[in-house]
């Protein structure tokens, strides 16, 4: 058993823990971690490890999916000299690049239709321990040393019409050669999900569309993904319902998949490295 089958099998756990228990996920993260280090000695006591940990990690995977897939891809706390800006892991909590991230979601807010707002609310759903629904992250994703960095930043919100709410999110990041050009093969990198696709035309752009979500796991219906000239890469997602919110569901989707598709073209969604 090599790593890639070791994490497949720790994704197959994640996926299948549902509902997961209450659980703080930065808790769930560190244990996780703490069983990472423990598979370097023996893959077979790793196996157990991620299986143990699993259950935890699918409340994290919820509540934090970018975190949670820091595990996946080898990530970890380190000393403040490994990470950029005195970071101690990938995730930049404060200067410039928290500032792009909260940008974007000011952005997000912005492209709302009228008859919709876009509130900050607290998760209903007691597994959610009444966390903030509207959030920002920047993460650096490239391997430290790696050069040019890779920055995804990630913005989302609820989308409320007459007491109903939905989900948006989007994810911007700085050019990736490692992932594929193709628009539909890069639409359907998208947080590991699957689903329909359709090249969708903007003015001679071209952009994948993922129209149903077939991956098993309960999150965003639909997306676009486009990857500008300059490589930065811009997924805009969208679901009826937001995931733990505990609101009922839109009755209609807040955008239709050429709306996607243009909003993953528009300018103001590159944020830059």
């Amino acid at each position: 058993m090599n790593e890639q089958d070791l994490k497949r099998a720790f994704e197959d756990v994640v996926v299948a823990s549902s509902p997961p228990p209450s659980m703080d996920p930065g808790q769930a993260l560190d244990a996780a971690r703490k069983a990472r280090s423990k598979r370097r000695s023996s893959i077979i006591g790793a196996l157990v490890a991620v299986l143990v940990v699993g259950v935890g990690l699918g409340s994290a995977f919820a509540l934090n999916p970018k975190a949670a897939r820091e595990y996946m891809t080898g990530a970890g706390p380190s000393s403040s000299s490994s990470w950029p800006d005195g970071q101690t892991d990938r995730t930049a909590r404060n200067g410039p690049q928290a500032d792009r991230a909260n940008k974007l979601l000011e952005e997000l807010k912005g492209v709302v239709p009228a008859g919709y707002d876009a509130p900050q609310l607290k998760y209903q759903d007691p597994k959610y321990s009444g966390g903030d629904m509207q959030r920002t992250q920047a993460q650096i994703a490239s391997d430290r040393g790696q050069a040019p960095q890779i920055w995804e930043y990630v913005a989302e919100t609820p989308v409320r019409k007459d007491g109903k709410v939905g989900w948006l999110l989007v994810e911007s990041s700085t050019p990736n050669r490692g992932l594929p050009a193709e628009p539909c093969a890069l639409a359907r990198k998208f947080w590991g999900m699957d689903g329909e696709c359709q090249v969708y035309d903007v003015k001679g752009l071209r952009v994948g569309v993922v129209q149903r979500n077939t991956s098993g796991r309960d999150q965003f219906d639909k997306w676009a993904t486009y990857r500008a000239q300059d490589g930065q890469i811009v997924t805009i997602a969208q679901d009826d319902k937001y995931l733990g919110g505990g609101y009922p569901e839109l009755d209609v989707p807040v955008f239709t998949e050429q709306q996607l598709a243009e909003l993953a073209t528009d300018p103001r969604f590159r944020v830059g490295g």
